[in-house]
């Protein structure tokens, strides 16, 4: 593959589990919205350190890479039925899914990974969005949505996080940018009472004045948006309650939460307690994590439909 055919396209994991048809339906919907190409890419990892196979049945390599082809296969349908975008690629990759998928980032517009339940890693972030999160020089997605569709949500606000740090003014302009696309109500939501707590009580004076300061705040960090994109109707939103359980409560009836990749408590996606890291566990919709100088884009006119198979 070129970087061409990568640059500003949506990269998906593809590893034949249901989260992973998830995150290809909305990644399709969301290259199809955004007039980008899409690639679907599985990940055979070696089965020795050398990737000898010593010891393997002799058919064990062409019984993986026919598993792979069939996990494109299926995702392949899944993105058509999903009303996917008209370049549609497939790459058959040897190697880690985390490396891969990593490779791939260099250059890609988002990456879109499955978010198992969180039991499943006992709790913790699984291999591949930690070594995405964080370090992923473009937006990663975490897709998982509650009930059995097979197409995400497509009704309800998006919601972004906001605390004025340079990845959440990138994660500002996402959002809008998506609401725009989607035709969908914005809510922006301000923790105040993680930064401040033992300034403001639950009476009404401290905390009122303190309250205004902050929505003051978060309009300012709002400003100029709403002359890029006047027909998104905005939410503005300021809580005392820690960002994680805020943005998890708004979250609910949300169709995509927006956060960046680092806050004024996070190191770079490297604290797995981070904000980023703990939605990415438990948010009920899909949740696109946007790192510093993102500069959202989007891609004009549409592509001629070309669909390649590598290996």
């Amino acid at each position: 593959m070129t970087s061409a055919e990568t640059t500003a396209g949506l990269v998906v994991g593809v590893d034949g589990s249901t989260p992973a048809l998830r995150a290809t339906a909305w990644a399709a919907a969301t290259a199809t919205r955004r007039h980008k190409p899409l690639l679907l890419v599985a990940a055979l990892e070696p089965p020795t350190p050398y990737g000898t196979g010593i010891g393997l049945p002799p058919d064990h390599f062409v019984k993986l890479e026919g598993e792979g082809r069939e996990w494109l296969d299926r995702a392949r349908s899944v993105a058509d039925r999903a009303g996917g975008p008209e370049e549609v690629g497939t790459e058959l990759a040897l190697g880690s899914a985390p490396s891969v998928l990593a490779e791939h980032a260099r250059h890609a517009a988002c990456v879109v990974i499955g978010g198992h339940d969180a039991p499943e890693h006992g709790g913790r972030l699984g291999p591949v969005a930690t070594a995405l999160m964080g370090r992923a020089p473009c937006p990663v997605a975490v897709v998982r949505w509650p009930g059995d569709a097979e197409n995400p949500p497509g009704h309800g606000p998006v919601v972004v996080g906001v605390d004025g740090s340079p990845t959440s003014v990138e994660a500002v302009v996402v959002a809008y940018e998506e609401a725009s696309l989607r035709g969908a109500p914005l809510v922006a939501v301000h923790s105040a009472g993680h930064a401040h707590r033992g300034l403001f009580h639950h009476g009404g004076g401290p905390w009122g004045e303190g309250e205004n300061a902050e929505a003051v705040t978060l309009a300012e960090r709002l400003a100029g948006m709403r002359e890029r994109y006047p027909e998104v109707e905005v939410e503005r939103v300021v809580t005392r309650d820690d960002p994680t359980p805020a943005l998890l409560h708004h979250a609910e009836a949300a169709q995509l939460l927006v956060v960046g990749s680092t806050g004024h408590r996070e190191l770079s996606g490297r604290l797995l307690g981070s904000t980023s890291h703990a939605l990415a566990r438990a948010a009920p919709c899909p949740l696109l994590v946007v790192p510093g100088r993102t500069g959202a884009r989007t891609q004009s006119g549409r592509t001629r439909r070309r669909e390649r198979t590598r290996s």
